[in-house]
């Protein structure tokens, strides 16, 4: 299943403009404010550095609890997982420990994609439709033997958000146990890595960190590989069906 059967002709077309106009827009952004932060007397960054101190300390007195039920409710309605992923780590592991975070974080995820895939494919169904329709999404029919490498290809396929992604899946009537079998370890792998990098940085253990970063480069890259392997794949396969 290749990315134009996702989005379309016309669909791939926008979304490869909307993507260069997104990082452009962003490139430019991020220099303005690297030139500003660059004019700040260094109190500025200290009262920062405090502000956001406050911050973590008034999040953490809510509880993990709360944390990590908005962490499962939130993305699956389209909020941005990262947010939640950049600031597990950092939050709880010096309350409840790393290995729980993680735990926690994992959870949260496989009831989030639980409940995208059924808002999408049940209760919102039309509404989600016409969204991804307006937004140049194609939802395809997917042959029985063909839904697993569909799943993964749409999970590993840059440029959709993860709501996208869920909401897909669930149009496209894929069974929830290879929706989930294959969605949740996909992206708990690098979420996983995301959040022992914040923690490590947070705390100052630079090994660690760089550990975690070289996990997301091997990751990414044999994310990167086995995506091609799959296209060509399907590309021989069609052909042989020809």
């Amino acid at each position: 299943m290749e990315k134009n059967q996702i989005l379309g002709d016309g669909g791939a077309a926008r979304h490869r403009r909307r993507r260069l106009a997104v990082l452009v827009a962003g490139g430019v952004v991020a220099l303005v404010l690297a030139g500003v932060a660059a004019m700040q007397p260094t109190d500025t960054w200290v009262r920062a550095r405090e502000a956001v101190g406050r911050i973590m300390e008034a999040v953490r007195a809510l509880g993990a609890g709360w944390f990590f039920a908005a962490f499962a409710l939130l993305p699956a309605v389209g909020f941005p997982v990262s947010v939640f992923v950049l600031a597990a780590g950092p939050l709880f592991a010096p309350v409840i420990g790393l290995p729980a975070v993680l735990a926690l974080a994992g959870v949260s995820m496989a009831v989030s994609m639980t409940l995208s895939y059924g808002l999408s494919r049940y209760l919102l169904r039309p509404w989600v439709e016409r969204l991804l329709a307006f937004l140049g999404y194609v939802i395809p029919s997917v042959p029985a033997g063909k839904r697993r490498m569909f799943v993964f290809l749409v999970r590993v396929t840059p440029g959709p958000p993860y709501v996208f992604q869920s909401f897909l899946l669930g149009l496209a009537k894929v069974p929830f146990s290879t929706y989930l079998g294959i969605s949740w370890p996909t992206a708990t792998a690098n979420i996983v890595l995301v959040i022992v990098f914040g923690d490590a940085l947070m705390n100052g253990r630079g090994g660690v960190a760089l550990a975690a970063v070289a996990g997301v480069v091997v990751v990414v890259f044999s994310i990167r590989a086995l995506r091609r392997r799959a296209a060509a794949k399907a590309v021989a396969d069609e052909a042989g069906g020809a």
